[in-house]
């Protein structure tokens, strides 16, 4: 049966959910495994470059996959690994397992990203109004609820493994709804052509391209960096720089007021978490009708504010209510980058139909698992603190900028627009 563009925008946002869910609740999780390894930040950063390295591996072959067995298909075959790596990754038993592990985790998600972002936006398209910003929302519903289930897990004392594990046995569960309602080969253009655009390394350094994949890799870098890292930016702030690692089995033998205050830190990364996928979320829910009044670049700019400001308030040394504020305020000013950065490279000028997202999504998630792998290094050598305040760089570039790249695009779009309508007025002569 063909779904419908409602169908598909609910399997797709349902899609998203479940990623966003694993990943919140494992993110808070995180600090606990490395500490099961005993190894600093550094060693541990290792992981998110194994799994950048996977994706980047697996980026010349995604095209070609996602040609052989459609968008449906490729969404659900990578779901099916992605699920299944990190129940293992999460429960390696060695720090060489968990990097092979987190090296299969990145081969999966080069093409997931490529196939679910072709989806969603040719939802957009047939829709006729923007939507990709919600969808893209109910991934940061998604680490919202898995963060604050995380820390309330924690917070009761309990193995944060086995939620981990339960909500990868309910997504297994979730994932025929998913593959029934998305979108079929011929409801997509670029998917149900003959002809297949190939991936030229010339597409890769096209200047437009260039500039847009800047904003992609500043939108994952903050992601990436406080989800990945945020846990640790609190740990710092309430332990201070340097705490001695201690794994969680071994707690119950320090003095019982440095106990609780290691869990009071873990619970706090996971609250700090929650906010800022909270805010997120709201910022996507809210990004698809403020687009529509005030448009892409308006919004951009807005948002790169809006982050610069949280930075500044995450990056005080003294942890207090405006870490969580600043958190939340980061989650709210990059909300709608990612989404409305992909929607934009779809329709870059000069460029195959296709071409440009399958560039730009996986460009973006070799961002998101690889620039964490340099916050790592930095945060145990200069501090997380510190760190944190650096990335204010990107929303900063982001909002000065914005106004100026969109426009361009806009301008070139119109000019191809007018050069097809005099095509087809010659043809018709």
């Amino acid at each position: 049966m063909t779904a419908t563009p409602q169908s598909a925008r609910f399997s797709v946002s349902l899609i998203f959910l479940i990623y966003g869910t694993l990943i919140g609740s494992y993110l808070p999780y995180l600090p606990f495994v490395k500490d099961r390894f005993g190894i600093g930040e550094s060693a541990f950063s290792m992981g998110f470059l194994f799994g950048a390295g996977g994706a980047l591996l697996s980026l010349p072959l995604a095209p070609w996959i996602i040609k052989q067995v459609g968008t449906r298909k490729a969404v659900l075959i990578m779901s099916l690994c992605y699920l299944s790596m990190v129940g293992f990754m999460m429960a390696a038993p060695s720090f060489p397992i968990f990097l092979a592990v987190f090296l299969m985790v990145g081969l999966t998600i080069s093409t997931w990203e490529i196939a679910v972002n072709s989806q969603a936006s040719a939802i957009e398209d047939q829709m006729g109004r923007p939507v990709i910003s919600s969808i893209h929302g109910f991934w940061s519903l998604g680490t919202f609820i898995g963060s604050a289930a995380m820390a309330g897990w924690l917070f009761l004392e309990l193995n944060g493994i086995w939620l981990i594990w339960g909500l990868i046995a309910l997504s297994f569960l979730a994932l025929p709804k998913v593959y029934g309602g998305l979108m079929r080969r011929e409801q997509i253009p670029a998917e149900s052509t003959s002809e297949s655009p190939p991936l030229k390394l010339k597409y890769m350094f096209y200047p437009p391209l260039i500039a847009v994949a800047f904003y992609m890799i500043a939108g994952y870098m903050l992601e990436g960096t406080f989800q990945d890292w945020g846990a640790f930016l609190v740990r710092e702030l309430e332990l201070g720089r340097g705490a001695e690692i201690v794994p969680e089995n071994l707690w119950h033998l320090l003095p019982a007021a440095e106990a609780d205050a290691r869990r009071a830190a873990a619970v706090s990364g996971g609250i700090a978490l929650a906010s800022f996928t909270a805010l997120m979320t709201l910022g996507r829910m809210v990004g698809d009708p403020m687009i529509a009044q005030i448009g892409r670049a308006g919004t951009l700019q807005i948002g790169g504010a809006i982050a610069v400001v949280g930075i500044l308030l995450v990056s005080l040394e003294d942890r207090t209510l405006l870490t969580y504020v600043g958190f939340g305020l980061v989650g709210l000013g990059t909300a709608n980058i990612v989404p409305q950065v992909i929607k934009t490279a779809d329709s870059t000028p000069g460029l195959p139909p296709g071409v440009a997202i399958s560039i730009i999504t996986a460009v973006g998630f070799i961002a998101f698992m690889g620039g964490p792998v340099s916050i790592g290094f930095s945060g145990e050598h200069f501090g997380f603190r510190i760190t944190f305040l650096a990335l204010s760089i990107f929303p900063l570039i982001l909002a000065l900028t914005a106004g100026i790249l969109l426009r361009w695009f806009e301008r070139g779009r119109q000019r191809e627009a007018a050069q097809r309508a005099v095509a087809a007025d010659d043809t018709a002569g």
